[in-house]
């Protein structure tokens, strides 16, 4: 798939484009069927909810362990408009799989932009990745959707602090003071970013955007792929394997129908 001029604009101009249906109804069974064994690890890489140990809140790395992600992140459907949209050959700094289970046991996200942490702890020289985020889930209205401030990337790297749930939890989420917030969203509105399962957005790794708790009876799974550049790659190894990956070598396309040939009868 490549990605037209008017999509690389889009992007550029308001920091995340959305294209519906870029995975078929099989790859989306393939990967809702490996979500329980991925959530089922004992390892630190799993983050459980602070008020529900017995739920998963994060899975990091799933590219790493799990075929079906694995082949996700090299379908030529995913890389290439990545490649295009960095102009640059790139590698995957991180990946993650976010649950979102209903009942209100699938906790929300305060509002915060990715680089920042991967900046100042994984060495993340500039921002120059990007975060796609494959809906294994319908994400409606109802499911608690990611929601996000087009064109915020612009402002560049804000000021943020590490949110109190996150510390000694396994992961960094600098999270944004609500003067900043109301100042972004007055400018340049709230959308979300809803879609049927396949749909996958491409965002840029400064947008700020945030999702509430989910409520309705239904889980609401996205994984993330954060593709940074080859030519930005990160210098810190303080975090693990799970949250910084250290092989930067570029990523090669593996054939289109890799992820659809793991479908089980």
């Amino acid at each position: 798939m490549e990605l037209s001029a008017a999509q690389i604009a889009e992007f550029d101009d308001r920091g995340y484009i959305v294209i519906k249906d870029l995975l078929n109804q099989d790859e989306v069974r393939v990967l809702q069927d490996a979500v329980p064994e991925v959530l089922a690890r004992t390892g630190p890489e799993v983050v459980r909810e602070s008020d529900n140990p017995e739920t998963a809140r994060l899975a990091f790395g799933p590219h790493f362990y799990s075929e079906p992600f694995e082949m996700l992140a090299k379908l030529p459907r995913v890389l290439n408009p990545v490649k295009a949209l960095l102009r640059d050959d790139v590698y995957l700094h991180q990946s993650r799989l976010n649950p979102k289970p209903g009942f209100g046991t699938g906790g929300g996200w305060e509002w915060h932009q990715d680089f920042p942490p991967w900046h100042m702890i994984d060495g993340m020289p500039e921002p120059k990745c990007i975060m796609v985020s494959v809906f294994i889930d319908d994400c409606t209205p109802v499911t608690s959707p990611l929601l996000a401030i087009p064109r915020s990337q612009h402002h560049g790297l804000l000021d943020s602090k590490l949110h109190e749930d996150a510390k000694g939890r396994g992961y960094a989420l600098h999270h944004i003071n609500q003067e900043a917030l109301t100042k972004l969203a007055d400018e340049g509105g709230i959308e979300p970013i809803i879609g049927d399962a396949g749909t996958v957005a491409f965002v840029h790794c400064n947008v700020v955007h945030g999702s509430a708790n989910n409520v309705s009876p239904w889980r609401r799974a996205i994984c993330y792929l954060n593709f940074n550049a080859v030519s930005n790659a990160c210098t810190s190894e303080e975090r693990p394997w799970y949250q910084n990956n250290r092989d930067f070598t570029p990523m090669e396309a593996v054939d289109d129908a890799s992820l659809a040939r793991l479908v089980t009868a």
